[in-house]
Parts: C-alpha cells; structure tokens; sequence
C-alpha cells in the first residue's frame, strides 16, 4: 500500500467512526426519550437588515465585522458627511454598510486594485524577521469590485492607485465614517493623518484588523496616532477598533 493509499484509508476510516460515534449518541439519546439540541444561529445572524447583503455572497472579511460596520454606519444616520473606505477587496464591507445607510451619503473608495503595497518593517510579526503579508497580497480587480456593489442607490466614486495618492481629490469634503482595511502601517498611518482631520464631530473611525497577529503596523499606526488621546480607542472581539471623534 502507498503513504497515499493510506492516509486516503485513515482518513475514511476516521470519517466512519465519527459517523458511528454519532449515530450511537443519536440512538442512546432516543431510547431515553431525548433530542439532539441542533445549535441555533447567533441573534445577529437573523437581524433583518444583515440578510440581504448576506444573500449577495459577496467574499471578504468575516461576517461578524459587517454586522459591527452595520451598526456603526445605523449609529450615524443623524450625522453628515460622506464614507470614505480605504482597502475595499471584493467590497464585502462597502456592501454591508451601503445596506444600512442614507441614500444621501457618498462613499469614496480608496483601492490599488494590485493588492498590498510592500510592507515596512514596522509590519513584521512578533519574534519573525518578516511581515505576515508580501506586495501583491489579497488584489480584487476593480471590475469584480464594482460588480459586487452595483444596484445601491447612493454615489460611489472609486480612486484606484497607491494610498495616499489620490487623497487630494476629496480634501474638501467631510467624513462621517472612515474604515480602514489595509492591514500596513504606512496606508494605515497615511489613512488617519488624512482623514481624522476631516472627519466630523460625532465621526467614528474603524480599523478592521486592530487585533490581528497577521497585522501588527495597523495596530500601532492606531496607537501612536491617537496616544495623545484626541480620539477614543475602543478594542472589540472581532480584531477591529473604533475610534470616536468627540462632539
């Protein structure tokens, strides 16, 4: 017999006792008259606004951090200014919090459309001599992007190139909600310096991969920009962080 041969024989074999395993705790449970309690969804699975962009099928970050930019953006229904989103992959996210918003509200999408750029040393991880991430990494092509995100009514205008590069070209708007989802220190950095200024009282910030190992220069660009304390930091389970503009 082959190693093949074998590891295919193991792993059948450890399919079979798993399914005798459970047809035998089924059996025990029905001579006494009990059920198998079937796990049921978390409540915020069934909210009715998270399902349809659910049904989009949309890849991209996990569904638990849309359900938080869900109800940052239902937060901010009574505040102007536009969103600005920087890293946008498949437009997962931008999906998620177009569902909930104002038809009123401009999104402007900040992507390379190439991926990654090169990490710095301040991405390396913990006890590593290299970044989690590579130049390149996680590139969505714009028109898949924009597939993903047509039939919403409110305005999306793209910027496709390098963070910061096209910044400049909505230095005179304001913001009432920026998510940050590039995953570097330099974009992350280059993000806040920009933006925090122009967003408004009452604003909120969201760094989608605050918590992340694979991300380390996103935590500490957040870190040492708001360490002099002009916005509150709040760390959730789901590796993102909120930071909230007073007013």
């Amino acid at each position: 017999m082959s190693s093949t041969d074998k590891l295919t024989g193991d792993r059948k074999g450890k399919s079979s006792w798993s399914r005798l395993k459970k047809q035998w705790k089924t059996g025990a449970l029905d001579a006494l008259g009990l059920q198998v309690r079937k796990k049921r969804p978390a409540e915020w699975r069934t909210r009715d606004y998270f399902q349809p962009p659910l049904a989009r099928g949309i890849k991209g970050i996990p569904d638990e951090r849309c359900f938080v930019l869900q109800n940052v953006v239902r937060s901010l229904k009574d505040v102007r200014g536009d969103v600005a989103e920087c890293g946008l992959r498949f437009g997962k996210s931008t999906a998620f919090m177009l569902s909930v918003d104002r038809p009123d509200r401009a999104y402007c999408l900040f992507d390379s459309f190439e991926g990654l750029s090169a990490p710095s040393p301040e991405d390396f991880m913990e006890g590593a001599s290299k970044a989690h991430w590579e130049k390149s990494d996680l590139g969505v092509p714009e028109d898949i992007v924009k597939a993903n995100l047509a039939g919403f009514p409110n305005e999306l205008k793209f910027y496709k190139g390098w963070i910061p590069t096209r910044f400049p070209e909505v230095a005179e708007r304001s913001f009432a909600l920026l998510h940050v989802d590039v995953d570097l220190y330099e974009p992350t950095r280059d993000a806040l310096e920009f933006f925090w200024p122009r967003l408004v009282p009452g604003g909120v910030v969201v760094c989608d991969d605050y918590g992340s190992r694979k991300c380390p220069g996103a935590k500490r660009a957040f870190d040492e920009y708001f360490a002099d304390g002009r916005g509150r930091l709040m760390e959730l389970t789901t590796v993102q962080a909120l930071v909230f503009k007073p007013g």
